[in-house]
């Protein structure tokens, strides 16, 4: 008996221990307000930083920005305090503002246009009856992000300047002869074959009347073969 009330004893000055060490409802409340406040100076610091880090990217005038987008990329000089002082899309230089984007680093991604370069470039030339690719030195159209391509290879694979890629190089007949007959002939000529008249896939075609002769082809009347 003794033994199980000594036990009881001290389990309940365990327990009034442990309420006597827990925190008051004070003390939570006053231990939130803390770590609410030490989580809004954290907040607080890292926006001054931020606003440290934006005013060392603000730039006093003159100061370089882009100027044209499409289809020539440009950068221009500026004087304009509000737009230098902005801390976005102004740069120190002529170089830094045309340099191909990276990080804080230019602002167009293949940065400024060369208005030096010679381009060449292949663009959709015919469509009916055959599709094909042409070159050009257009430099607005070389310097355009679609419709071009570097190469004819390119131009002309499915997908690129037409649905089905470039047509395959056919020959074709045409008139080449009027008197004293009249006659067709073959050539590859593809300017020739794909102009839209006067060319024909066969030499049946051709010669036919009303092909590339009214009559068709055949020695011209009254002439001795």
């Amino acid at each position: 008996m003794k033994l199980a009330a000594a036990l009881l004893l001290a389990l309940v000055g365990c327990a009034a221990a442990r309420e006597l060490m827990a925190p008051s409802p004070t003390e939570k409340i006053n231990a939130q307000k803390a770590e609410q406040d030490r989580a809004a100076a954290a907040a607080a610091a890292a926006k001054a930083q931020q606003a440290a880090q934006q005013a060392a990217k603000r730039l006093k005038p003159p100061c370089f920005v882009p100027t044209s987008y499409y289809p020539i990329r440009s950068c221009g000089i500026s004087t304009d305090a509000a737009v230098c002082g902005r801390g976005f899309n102004a740069f120190p230089s002529y170089d830094i503002c045309c340099a191909r984007q990276r990080g804080n680093i230019g602002f167009h991604p293949e940065g400024c246009t060369n208005l030096n370069a010679t381009l060449t470039c292949w663009v959709a030339g015919t469509y009916h009856p055959t599709q094909t690719c042409q070159q050009t030195n257009d430099f607005a159209i070389c310097n355009r992000n679609w419709g071009q391509w570097r190469t004819e290879a390119d131009c002309c694979r499915p997908g690129a300047a037409h649905s089905d890629g470039c047509s395959k190089p056919e020959p074709c007949w045409i008139a080449d002869a009027f008197w004293p007959a009249r006659t067709c002939g073959k050539t590859e000529d593809q300017a020739i074959c794909t102009r839209g008249w006067g060319a024909f896939t066969s030499e049946d075609d051709c010669c036919a009347a009303g092909g590339a002769f009214s009559d068709g082809c055949g020695q011209v009347e009254g002439v001795a073969e």
